[in-house]
């Protein structure tokens, strides 16, 4: 399927290393989604989502990682907010999950043209066509920006969680970062030709390709190595599609958003990631020099999956960002 030139090995071979919701494919038991599912129809798909909160409080929308990855691990975001006092959605994208599509997706700028649409048409199912608050955490962060480039008044407030930068500047490193981190917990010698060729896999079988680079990498996001690895055994093959993490980062490459983009929307937009993140501090000095930012949070003891790590702390920043936004009459205090 993947029949790549050396070139675009790498690329493949990157885009995979830094899908930034990375999941474990050969578990022993797979969790989801907690609460019953709602439907809604995006042209001629069912879409499955998620709601937690009461109806009429203030929407927010969570947008998942990867691209092409589940988002029932952000169940706990989706749970704190509707602490705070929001109605809170979170879904599958079309092509992964529960709404995985029958046949192919589209590919390019159409697949992210179907989950903007797919967003709009959850914001008004839910929101009643109010704005919303949109939180993304790493690649949903940049579909919060796709999104809001599409439909700006739409969204009353962008909070986003564990960014990448929209110039995508901290990604370059990030895939012999994993690799190094995971030779020194094994107590293996560095050896960078023998990471080309463990970080390539097999194109003759692009999923197990797939499911190598997910093992290797999901660890690695969590400061606790161990920690991830546990993390990892929830998922398996359904929560993650690798053709969609690479064409969703091929499609965004040729499309991006950018600065100036942002700027003119004039949106309140807040920050909250973990100090130790692969991606900082690149992705936090891009935004501060680019973007006139809200709160910025930057928690300790955590690098990608901070509600995971240390989800007292982030419950705190969660509640310090928002209750602002929605102000003391629509949001409770923690």
């Amino acid at each position: 399927m993947f029949r790549l030139m050396r070139v675009d090995r790498v690329a493949h071979a990157l885009m995979i290393s830094i899908a930034l919701i990375c999941l474990l494919a050969v578990p022993s038991v797979h969790a989801g989604y907690s609460t019953p599912e709602q439907t809604v129809w995006v042209g001629d798909q069912t879409v499955r989502y998620h709601l937690m909160g009461d109806a009429g409080a203030p929407v927010a929308i969570v947008l998942g990682g990867g691209p092409g990855f589940s988002s029932w691990n952000l169940e706990p975001v989706q749970r704190r907010l509707a602490e705070l006092g929001y109605q809170v959605a979170i879904m599958d994208m079309l092509g992964v999950g529960e709404n995985a599509t029958q046949g192919e997706p589209p590919t390019g700028q159409a697949l992210l043209d179907a989950w903007v649409e797919q967003v709009e048409v959850l914001r008004r199912a839910v929101a009643d066509d109010r704005p919303v608050v949109l939180l993304g955490h790493s690649w949903g962060a940049l579909m919060a920006l796709l999104y809001t480039r599409a439909h700006p008044d739409a969204v009353r407030r962008l909070v986003l969680l564990n960014p990448v930068d929209p110039e995508r500047r901290a990604m370059r490193d990030v895939a012999e970062q994993i690799d190094r981190r995971r030779a020194r917990e094994r107590g293996e010698a560095w050896d960078d030709e023998r990471a080309w060729e463990q970080r390539m896999g097999s194109d003759d079988d692009p999923t197990a390709a797939a499911r190598h680079q997910i093992e290797r990498s999901l660890p690695s996001y969590f400061l606790d190595y161990r920690q991830g690895q546990r993390y990892a055994e929830q998922f398996d093959a359904s929560d993650f599609s690798p053709r969609l993490n690479i064409e969703g980062w091929r499609a965004y490459r040729d499309n991006p958003v950018n600065y100036a983009t942002i700027r003119a929307w004039g949106l309140p937009i807040d920050v909250i990631g973990c100090r130790r993140d692969l991606l900082m501090p690149v992705n936090i000095e891009a935004l501060q020099a680019n973007l006139s930012l809200g709160r910025v949070e930057l928690l300790e003891g955590c690098v990608h999956f901070p509600w995971e790590e240390v989800p007292e702390a982030f419950g705190k920043a969660l509640a310090r960002v928002l209750l602002r936004v929605a102000g003391p009459e629509a949001a409770r205090a923690p």
